[in-house]
Order: C-alpha cells, then sequence, then structure tokens
C-alpha cells in the first residue's frame, strides 16, 4: 500500500509504503510544529 503525508500549515507532502513510518514521521512533524495537522492519505484505489 501506498500512503502521503499532508499538512494544512505547510508543504510537507511525502509518499510511504509502510503505514508505520508514515505514521512515526507524522508525529515528528506535528510534535516539532505545534499548529500543524497532519493527515495520512490511503493512495489506494478503490
Amino acid at each position: 500500500m501506498a500512503y502521503r503525508l499532508q499538512c494544512d500549515s505547510c508543504d510537507l507532502a511525502t509518499e510511504y509504503t509502510d503505514w508505520a513510518a508514515a505514521n512515526s514521521d507524522a508525529s515528528d512533524h506535528e510534535a516539532e510544529y505545534a499548529d500543524h495537522w497532519v493527515s495520512i492519505v490511503d493512495l489506494q484505489e478503490a
């Protein structure tokens, strides 16, 4: 599966194949920038 991080406050748009890595990096980004909210988007087509 593929996942993309998208931040509501900056240009973060990184793709991952591992959900755990995406989740870890999203948490790290939000910890570094307290006013940012990161979403993990599943890129799998329906």
